[in-house]
């Protein structure tokens, strides 16, 4: 069973035409038998190697670990922040492959804020230094401190912060930070720091680079599955809405829904294929450029992310899920046919070209689709850990990887306010309302409701214990038992909590949560008025 001590390297420091100081990431075994590591790199300036085991030094979950060398070959790069991916693999190992992401950044940082508001820039090295910060123009706006810090690293982060007071005027202001002291010699250098100060918007784009992997032949990502790239206002003023532009390849272009962009392979080799999508703004910084990098591989068999298992509420990896749930699959080639959906119930245990294997079980399919599909955890799952495979009707079979399982897992989903309306701060409830919150994984009813059954109607099926409702997120807050919490009629996993708005809750946005005597739900905010 492969385990990472960490999954990311960096964003590692490296002076313009420098190597980089090599890194070194952990790997253990957390099952049986013995790990038969591989490593590959999805750059060329990142050469990985699989070392001798040996004592853990970055983790206590293990005694033994064998450490994986990341040399940085970034003396090529131009100034820039670069991000590759090294791919650890055991074809018989639980849980692989897994991967690391590498981030370096050659030469200065150069940053855009608002007068009075701050920003930060992080930077790792492999040993603790002392940094030093220096401003040439504009007084005491930059500090850098390590961030926190334990016995056990290879790798010591630190954040350099830039806070312009109020009354700083608007302009272009230098400093630099100064690493002395590493034992490492490429990391005893100095960071060029420039910050622009601007009363205008500052455009950020999310992400701030693409990377898709498909394989040759298969369907084209499309909303709701297709990769998003949206533009966010950290600055002051109003953003005004873009103009985008797409340049590089005909795969690429804008989706029926923003902020989506879909990626279509059709006709596409094997190989590396580049494009760039440009937003043009009223931003002080006009032009955000996204590189998109496009990774046609040859079609293999499903592979299922580590830890990309999870529910279909927050998605949180590595989160507990409950018997029974709403689950999705993440990875690549699940499916190499178009998004096919269930069409009534009870679901298909097939759909497409694809099957969930649960314990080694095929389970009912809410969906499928090259990247991820939908499926219901079996209500029969023993509590501990579950395996899980995605098998294709063309003999191949995905890696495995586990999740965790207990009896409840509550999510909260959304809130409907009592005239059937959405709730949001547009539509508010009212106290003395009554509000109907949707969410999954509450659990075993009464009476009872098996795998790929629909909840009945009459008698409904009850959640056993009835949860308390929350209404505020702090210790004080208003408790009311709701009037139904249970299994929502004619539904297959999808649960609802009835509940009236106590007149002494707080208003505005208020984080309501759900809580069993062994559990606890997410937070979800909803508008009282």
């Amino acid at each position: 069973m492969l385990r990472l001590a960490s999954s990311t390297v960096g964003p590692v420091q490296v002076a313009p035409g420098a190597a980089g100081t090599p890194q070194t990431v952990e790997a253990y075994n957390a099952g049986d038998g013995s790990l038969a590591l591989s490593v590959t790199s999805s750059v060329p300036w990142i050469a990985a190697s699989v070392g001798s085991p040996q004592a853990c030094v970055s983790t206590r979950d293990a005694s033994t670990c064998i450490p994986i060398a990341i040399n940085l070959n970034a003396s090529s790069l131009a100034a820039g922040v670069y991000t590759g991916i090294v791919t650890v693999s055991d074809p018989n190992a639980i849980d692989a492959p897994q991967t690391v992401t590498v981030t370096v950044r050659v030469g200065g940082i150069d940053v855009y804020v608002a007068p009075g508001s701050t920003a930060d820039a992080q930077f790792a090295l492999g040993s603790m230094v002392t940094p030093a910060a220096n401003t040439q123009s504009g007084g005491e706006w930059m500090t850098v401190a390590l961030q926190g810090t334990g016995s056990f690293r290879f790798s010591f982060p630190y954040d350099i912060h830039l806070a312009p007071p109020a009354g700083l005027a608007p302009g272009t202001y230098s400093g630099a930070v100064a690493i002395s002291g590493s034992k490492a010699a490429s990391d005893n250098q100095t960071i060029p720091v420039t910050m622009r100060v601007t009363a205008q918007p500052i455009a950020q784009a999310t992400p701030s680079s693409l990377a898709i992997r498909l394989a040759q032949g298969a369907p084209p990502l499309v909303y709701p599955f297709s990769p998003t790239i949206s533009l966010s206002n950290i600055g002051e003023g109003t953003l005004a809405a873009p103009n985008v532009s797409i340049s590089g390849g005909s795969w690429i272009k804008q989706d029926t829904v923003a902020p989506f962009f879909a990626i279509d392979p059709t006709g596409l080799s094997t190989g590396t294929y580049n494009a760039t999508v440009t937003f043009t703004s009223n931003a002080a910084n006009s032009t955000v450029t996204v590189p998109v990098e496009l990774d046609i591989v040859p079609q293999g068999p499903p592979l299922v992310y580590f830890q990309g298992v999870l529910d279909n509420g927050t998605f949180v990896p590595g989160d507990t899920v409950a018997q029974g749930d709403v689950m999705v699959v993440k990875g690549e080639q699940l499916s190499l046919d178009p998004f096919a959906p269930a069409q009534s119930a009870p679901l298909a245990t097939q759909l497409g070209d694809t099957s969930v294997l649960v314990n080694g079980v095929a389970t009912p399919l809410f969906y499928t689709s090259y990247g991820q599909i939908a499926f219901q955890m079996p209500v029969e799952t023993a509590v501990g850990t579950a395996q899980v495979q995605v098998q294709r009707s063309d003999g191949s079979t995905s890696n495995t990887v586990t999740v965790p399982v207990g009896p409840r897992a509550p999510r909260l989903l959304v809130t409907v306010n009592q005239d059937g309306s959405i709730n949001s701060a547009a539509h508010q409830a009212k106290h003395g309302d009554t509000i109907t919150i949707y969410a999954i994984g509450l659990g075993a009813t009464s009476p009872a409701v098996g795998t790929n059954q629909l909840a009945p109607s009459s008698p409904l099926a009850q959640a056993v214990p009835a949860p308390d409702v929350s209404f505020g997120g702090t210790v004080g807050a208003p408790v009311v038992t709701p009037f139904y919490a249970g299994l929502t009629p004619g539904s297959i996993g999808l649960y609802q909590v009835n509940v009236t708005i106590p007149d002494d809750s707080p208003s505005g946005s208020v984080l309501v949560k759900v809580g069993f005597p062994d559990a606890g739900s997410n937070a979800l905010p909803v508008w009282i008025q």
